[in-house]
């Protein structure tokens, strides 16, 4: 945990306060979820979470970075920060309206992600792949990479309302994305 949070405090020093537009995904479906809470896994500063509260969610903006919640904290009041490891945190059952998990993996948390949601609520997922051949993702841990359907088949329990495996010919490295939208019946 410790480690984890050094390198994402160091990335996150630099970085100014979120000026830069929320995901395409989160600006293009978060008006099917129901008004409520929100949760945005993995916040960094708050991009996402700051556009979700200005649509009248109350956001929890969860990230490992003590650096970054400091810089989304105050520049909302339905944005709340809070600083965990994702590794350990727990997300309460039936809480959210909208889920956000952008550019992070942890299958630990699909079980929950799931839970998490009141009935009607929407997850909005959209995260790396590995790829394939020449455009194989060498990370070093396959770990954060999804396989081909993986995100699809974690979340069938819900009903899927977008799914789309892309390359993005414009990225050299982890150019592959899988993007679901699913709503809890």
């Amino acid at each position: 945990m410790q480690q984890d949070r050094i390198r994402w405090n160091a990335k996150y020093l630099d970085k100014a306060a979120p000026s830069a537009k929320p995901a395409e995904i989160v600006r293009q479906f978060c008006s099917l979820a129901p008004e409520g809470r929100a949760l945005d896994i993995a916040a960094g500063t708050g991009k996402n979470a700051l556009f979700l509260a200005e649509k009248g969610f109350t956001v929890d903006a969860v990230d490992i970075s003590d650096v970054a919640m400091r810089k989304l904290s105050g520049r909302h009041p339905n944005a709340h920060p809070v600083c965990a490891d994702l590794d350990t945190f727990d997300i309460l059952r039936e809480q959210y309206s909208l889920i956000l998990n952008i550019r992070f993996l942890s299958r630990r948390l699909f079980p929950y992600i799931r839970e998490g949601l009141v009935p009607g609520g929407i997850l909005i997922f959209e995260t790396y792949l590995e790829g394939h051949g020449e455009d194989y993702c060498h990370a070093s841990c396959r770990d954060y990479l999804l396989r081909d359907n993986e995100l699809l088949h974690s979340f069938l329990s819900l009903k899927i309302i977008f799914y789309q495996e892309t390359r993005d010919p414009s990225r050299t490295d982890f150019c592959h994305i899988a993007s679901l939208v699913g709503c809890k019946l």
